[in-house]
């Protein structure tokens, strides 16, 4: 887990507004003082963050591309290490960019939480922020005997609805120019739909400086191999063998979710008994437990044509399709020879000769 022993040290609330109808900005309020949260509430929020950045479907990490005067970098690495009244200031100026960077009047306001902490064993320091929506709601309380239903106009950060985008910058080591040594996550619940909102695009552009990772060609292709690897080194039976790696090529090619995990994958298509010996094995060829975006632009044919190989000098060529619905094969025992591993194998193809090279 990524964010695995989450200390957060202080924490700071604003508030932002949409924008007028002229489209000029409604001036944010500011917290006069850090939040002084109970020993729940503070458990509460660590959990939220946990779960929300530790390999989840829609966290990933992303590009810094703005590093200079003025980038979200810059004002938050000048929190790291600083005394409250420093931080307190800062976190106004964050929530002073975000309100500027909700250009469009249909990006609801909400509120701007800004804290810093450490994670991890080596205690990493960070600074997150957080664009929370306020919803409404119901809660039951007892007054004497008596059960009161109470309406709340401006609860936020609820389990049950992800109405919250996250920001978080981690330095690693900041004696490296920027932004070498920092390294930027993001969580929102739209990350993975197949058309993210605009509102995505300001906030992690616009606000937080960041661009989606460049490697995606590269991780994805690392996936495919690394899960086709896995699959084959099983214990499955040959035909199920087959099965998983059809859905590996449709999960890849035709999945229309611009990001994926590894762990949608296993979730998927995995039988139960092999889901966390699959987690282990990425982890150990050290694939990212975050969302990674989904490109296959340099994988070439080997989405289009699947090739399999038998004995040394035979093989079959075909469409992902065509051999899922056109070709059935089954391993029959090898007549007439003694201790032949596996056996033979029968294919029966559903369509006529036509050619030959």
């Amino acid at each position: 887990m990524l964010f695995e022993n989450l200390k957060v040290s202080r924490v700071a609330v604003h508030e932002v507004f949409r924008r007028n109808d002229d489209r000029s900005i409604q001036p944010p309020v500011y917290a006069n003082g850090l939040e002084l949260l109970s020993a729940d509430a503070m458990g509460a929020f660590r959990l939220r963050m946990t779960d929300a950045l530790s390999g989840q479907t829609q966290s990933l990490e992303m590009r810094i591309v703005k590093s200079g005067p003025g980038s979200f970098l810059e004002t938050t690495e000048k929190l790291v290490g600083s005394d409250d009244a420093t931080f307190l200031i800062g976190s106004r100026e964050i929530a002073t960019k975000l309100a500027e960077s909700q250009m469009a009047r249909r990006i609801p306001g909400g509120m701007v939480i800004v804290f810093d902490g450490t994670f991890g064993t080596a205690s990493i320091p960070f600074v997150g922020v957080i664009k929370a929506e306020i919803q409404q709601g119901f809660r039951r309380s007892i007054a004497g005997t008596s059960a009161v239903i109470e309406f709340l106009n401006n609860i936020f950060l609820t389990p049950a609805t992800r109405l919250y985008k996250i920001g978080i910058l981690a330095f690693d080591d900041m004696s490296k120019p920027k932004p070498e040594g920092r390294r930027a996550f993001i969580f929102d619940s739209n990350i993975s739909a197949s058309n993210r909102e605009a509102a995505a695009t300001y906030f992690y552009e616009g606000f937080l400086g960041c661009a989606l990772p460049s490697d995606g060609p590269y991780e994805t292709m690392k996936f495919f191999d690394l899960t086709k690897e896995f699959i084959r080194g099983s214990n499955l039976d040959p035909e199920k063998k087959r099965d998983m790696v059809d859905s590996l090529y449709v999960f890849v090619r035709d999945d229309q979710d611009p990001t994926f995990t590894a762990d949608q994958f296993g979730s998927r298509f995995l039988p139960p008994d092999l889901r966390d010996h699959y987690a282990d094995f990425m982890n150990v060829k050290k694939f990212t437990p975050n969302a990674v975006v989904r490109d296959t632009s340099q994988m070439g044919n080997r989405l289009r044509r699947r090739r399999l190989k038998f004995g040394g000098d035979i093989e079959l060529s075909a469409s992902p399709e065509a051999l899922k619905t056109k070709v059935q094969m089954e391993t029959i025992p090898a007549e007439g020879v003694d201790g032949l591993s596996g056996g033979w194998t029968r294919i029966i193809v559903r369509e006529r000769l036509t050619g030959e090279q």
